[in-house]
């Protein structure tokens, strides 16, 4: 595995090297070409043979072998670093060229002379690298069009919304559950402890997940919270997740509470309340005795599940002696649930039933599971291949890591590397898919292949596409969804990371410095993870070799920041310069950064989100290799003006920074590669005219504007062909909504989420201005006076409706039979006018959520049981006949929530401008797997009723691409 990964990485990085213009020394290009076919040879003959990275008669090979391959890799980066230090210096780079051409035949006379090569098969042609597309049956991962446009993202993994598919074979003890967690009137209103316990594998977490999400569940508790616990347990971690689900408030200065302080806050958070609580993967019982002492019995019908494997653990923990064991499931289960993954492939898959049950008996549901996800990702023809690779377990035998291997041994190589890397976030975290997709295009993982290139697919949608697959092969599980179904964030389950951690560290793939993962010996650390266990920032171990730098040391304040600047200095001065493209402090508070981050010439990524920093160094805007700088909640409210002049800066995310102190006019070329550019305040018209304009490839445009540049800004927005999303909010300068004029946006047909916020300076026909590409649309203080319903519910892609404060000032409302076909949540806040709303039947067939919240003149809605799909009404600050009214109408089981917020007079109208909801707006739920849409980039943890973030609520992720051959 380790050699693979290295392997890989080093072709990826020579054939964009290969691809560069500017190579001229004679002989270089001719060992570029011999040493990507020495490695294809390599990547081949590894695949074929399945050998074990650990075998003894092959361990002293490969060891040297990879100390070949990583000594290439930094032949080549040193001398993409030395040639962008000379462009610096307007020097020639020949000389360099040539240090790259000894190194390379160095490796390739090393190669060629390890034992090994002799028996690669040489004469066999090798293969040439196919899109990602081809790696799949037809459609399957196809996440964008051919024309690289994103408006069928995720459409192959958006039905797993339904965790009924996988919750099947359960469904006897999902009842048994439920009858513990609903008693009767009268009976059982002490607390009491259900524990699931079962093997690895054995589906405890999903059953148990598809539970929590039920109606009836939900209705009956009146706050719910998950949480991990796994092996590595930490108690104060485990309190501070729980209260921060429980609690309606913010939490401050938990960096300074006890452990002792912060349980006594759970249990008076949790004793009024009839709560459940899910404590998932416990291991030991001194984990859980610990645990328990925040758990109030307030004699009112709360409940914790706790899952294990653990008989031990199940048996101390429930003292009813009687935890809840999964069965082994039958072979008619079996099928069934082998079905359900294979989905629209399944009469196929009964021609090799007999053949597959033989070796599927005693499989437990992992094992179907990870079969299945095999097979749905496999050409059919390949299966008979693909059925003979499966164990052929022994009663009492596991197979989940054969199977397992299996899987990952079918990926190609850069869905390996891909899927390696995502072990390096901590295990009880829910990984955000955003930051996971940055990352893994910002290490060059997913440089678009030739095909992919004519295909024009982007690195961001290879990236979709690589999260896509492994999803559907069942790697990895996306643990929450935002109501567009798209995936928010991510796991692995815990047989499969305790496997394949390991092996990714052993690997040199990365480094976790957790005071617990001992020091790689075949080589120095070249991609460092702190984790916020560790006590210090390591440094013996590190030389200017290191590429990235990821840390999730976000629980600590003061030193921890300190001592990152610290290490960087030393890091730098060491031999003046590093090769380091990454550098992620997400979360860690105020990171003491220099200018000593302008010798970083190679970076590409600098995820500074949520680090509250005042300023960032001036020398990050000169960063010639920058593709993401993300700013999101700082306060830093200016850039370096060298920003503007960037020309591989592809992702920019501010938190209205104003343009007009630091703009500088544009340059040829410079942010050029620009797609997306979040949280900028433009106050000038010039701005926009003199320079914006010219930034056409935005995919992403989110501004805030003064009312004097609002035309000059819809303008510009006329001619951006590939815009996706756009937030676009006019204010005055007392920062209240302000006139926003506007024109017909019908061509812009991959217009897929849009948000305006401001008062229409003359009324306009919906129906002319919006495009039928749209799939989400939120409208703020519009004034419209004519109903929108009409014309709104004729876009037929349509899934996310919000209609904010004032954006509707008619006392009347009806939804037309047969409308909105693909509406699957609406909100109503504080339409202040609004006295009826009529439902006719056929109206929103396929809606699930709803929420009214502040609508006071509201007093009745005619036809609301012709919503027929609706499973949550959410009811905020409305007036209690009216919640009465509605209650008494609903004939069926649904999940109502009732919500009472007392606001001061400043805090409405915050709320009313719909800019600073995430203060006051949250829910207890959040743990739900169908998590409320936040902002596209918001990946706090939403315990304070994140529903809407800062309304934007974009509906594609992001990631970042590749930099030309000079940042490679």
């Amino acid at each position: 595995m380790a050699t693979e990964v290295a392997a890989f990485l080093l072709k990826e990085k020579l054939q964009n090297l290969k691809a560069d213009q500017t190579i001229i020394h004679p002989r270089l290009k001719g060992r570029i070409s011999t040493a990507i076919d020495n490695l294809q040879q390599l990547l081949s003959f590894l695949k074929d043979t399945a050998e074990p990275d650990n075998a003894e008669d092959r361990e002293s090979e490969r060891t040297n072998l990879l100390y070949t391959i990583y000594s290439a890799e930094d032949t080549i980066d040193t001398y993409l670093l030395r040639r962008a230090q000379q462009r610096l210096k307007r020097l020639a780079s020949l000389w360099s060229q040539k240090e790259v051409s000894k190194g390379l035949k160095k490796f390739n006379v090393e190669f060629m002379d390890l034992p090994f090569f002799s028996s690669l098969k040489k004469d066999q042609p090798q293969p040439q690298p196919q899109p990602l597309q081809s790696k799949v049956p037809r459609n399957v991962g196809s996440a964008t069009t051919r024309e690289g446009g994103s408006t069928h993202r995720w459409e192959k993994i958006s039905h797993l919304l339904d965790m009924e598919s996988e919750a099947v074979v359960w469904k006897q003890h999902m009842e048994e559950l439920v009858k513990g967690l609903i008693p009767l009137p009268l009976e059982e209103q002490e607390f009491r402890v259900l524990p699931v316990v079962g093997s690895g594998g054995s589906g405890k977490t999903t059953m148990v997940r598809s539970l929590y999400d039920r109606v009836d569940i939900k209705r009956h508790f009146e706050c719910r919270a998950w949480v991990c616990v796994s092996r590595d347990f930490k108690f104060r971690d485990v309190l501070v997740d729980l209260i921060e689900q429980v609690s309606i408030t913010r939490l401050s200065g938990i960096d300074h509470m006890g452990d002792d302080i912060l349980a006594e806050m759970l249990l008076k958070a949790l004793m009024e309340k009839r709560y459940l609580i899910v404590l998932d993967d416990v291991w030991k019982v001194e984990d859980w005795h610990q645990l328990t002492i925040s758990l109030p019995d307030s004699q009112n019908g709360s409940r914790v599940i706790l899952t294990t494997r653990s008989d031990e653990v199940a048996d101390l923990a429930d003292l009813w002696g009687n935890p809840l064991r999964l069965h082994q499931i039958c072979d008619a289960e079996r099928w069934e649930l082998l079905k359900r993954q294979v989905g629209k492939h399944e009469a196929e898959l009964g021609k090799f039933e007999d053949v597959i049950m033989e070796k599927c008996h005693y499989y437990s549901p992992l094992d179907i599971v990870l079969a299945g996800g095999i097979l749905s990702t496999t050409e059919s023809r390949e299966w008979p291949r693909i059925i003979a690779k499966l164990p052929s377990p022994g009663e009492g035998r596991s197979t989940s890591l054969d199977i397992v291997s299996l899987s990952f041994h079918e990926l190609p190589p850069r869905l390996k590397v891909c899927f390696l890397y995502l072990g390096l976030f901590p295990k009880p975290l829910d990984v955000p898919v955003r930051r996971l997709s940055w990352l893994w295009l910002s290490e060059g993982f997913l440089s678009p292949t030739p095909a992919e290139r004519k295909m024009k697919l982007e690195p961001e949608d290879l990236a979709d596409m690589c999260f896509e697959i492994l999803v559907r092969r069942k790697l990895i599980d996306v643990t929450k969804w935002k109501l567009d179904g798209t995936p928010k964030t991510c796991r692995m389950s815990g047989v499969i990371r305790d496997f394949f951690s390991p092996k990714s560290v052993r690997s040199g793939l990365f480094y976790i410095h957790d005071n617990e993962t001992k020091l790689p010996t075949i080589c120095k650390i070249r991609r460092l993870v702190e984790y916020m266990e560790s006590e210090k920032v390591l440094d013996d171990s590190i030389d200017e070799n290191l590429r990235s730098f990821v840390s999730f040391n976000n629980k600590l304040r003061g030193k921890a920041n300190r001592e990152i600047g610290t290490f960087f200095k030393s890091l730098v001065n060491k031999k003046g310069f590093s090769l380091l493209k990454v550098l992620d402090l997400e979360g860690v508070y105020k990171p003491l950064l220099s200018d000593i981050v302008g010798n970083l010439l190679l970076l590409r990524f600098l995820g500074l989100r949520s680090t509250v920093l005042d300023s960032i160094p001036s020398a990050v805007g000169k960063l010639p290799c920058l593709e993401t700088l993300d700013l999101k909640h700082t306060n830093v409210t200016t850039l370096p003006n060298s920003i503007w002049k960037a020309k591989k800066l592809r992702h920019l995310y501010m938190n209205e920074v104003h343009i007009d102190a630091f703009f500088q006019k544009l340059s040829k070329g410079s942010l050029s590669n620009l797609q997306t550019l979040r949280g900028l305040y433009v106050g000038n018209e010039n701005v926009v005219t003199n320079s914006l304009d010219r930034l056409v490839n935005i995919r992403k445009l989110g501004l805030t504007c003064h009312k004097k540049s609002v035309k000059a800004v819809v303008d510009w927005v006329l001619l951006l062909p590939n815009l996706h999303s756009l937030k676009l909010s006019s204010i005055d300068e007392f920062g209240k909504p302000s006139k926003i004029e506007l024109m017909s946006l019908e061509k812009q047909t991959k217009l897929c989420n849009l948000y305006l916020l401001g008062a229409l300076e003359k009324p306009v026909n919906l129906s002319r201005v919006l495009p039928l590409s749209l799939k989400k649309l939120t409208l703020s203080m519009l004034e419209l006076k004519e109903d929108p319903m009409p014309v709104l519910s004729k876009l037929p892609e349509l899934s996310i409706l919000r209609l904010f404060a004032d954006s509707y000032l008619g006392s009347r409302m009806t939804c037309d039979g047969e409308g909105f076909p693909k509406l699957r949540v609406l909100k109503l806040w504080m339409l202040s006018q609004l006295r009826s709303w009529t439902v006719e039947e056929g109206t929103m067939p396929i809606l699930q959520e709803l929420e009214i919240r502040g609508c006071d003149a509201l007093r009745k809605i005619d036809g609301i049981k012709h919503l027929q799909s609706l499973k949550e009404l959410t009811l905020t600050n409305m007036p209690e006949s009216f919640t009465e009214r509605i209650k008494r109408g609903i004939w069926r089981e649904m999940y109502i929530k009732v919500n009472e917020w007392m606001l001061s007079r400043h805090q409405v109208n915050q709320v009313r401008t719909a800019d600073e909801i995430d203060e006051y707006d949250s829910e207890d739920d959040s743990n739900s797997h169908v998590e409320e849409e936040g902002e596209e980039e918001e990946e706090e943890e939403e315990r304070y009723y994140d529903e809407e973030g800062d309304e934007s609520g974009e509906i594609d992720e992001d990631g970042q691409e590749d930099g030309d051959e000079s940042c490679r």
